[in-house]
């Protein structure tokens, strides 16, 4: 094999690896986001639940 050829092959070779890592990283970084998302969600949803829109609860404690 000559000089050019190798070079190629080797561009050819980083090339996809390239873009096998980018995907997986890609993957993970939306997996990662994801789980934080569904985290956020959740601790959300119980600070609603311990206080309640409107005040209501603190009406409830001044009678």
């Amino acid at each position: 094999m000559d000089g050019l050829t190798l070079w190629v092959l080797a561009l050819v070779g980083l090339v996809s690896l390239v873009f096998v890592m980018g995907e997986k990283l890609a993957s993970d970084v939306e997996q990662f986001f994801t789980t934080w998302i569904g985290v956020f969600q959740r601790l959300r949803d119980l600070l609603r639940r311990q206080h309640p829109p409107n005040g209501r609860d603190s009406e409830g404690r001044d009678r």
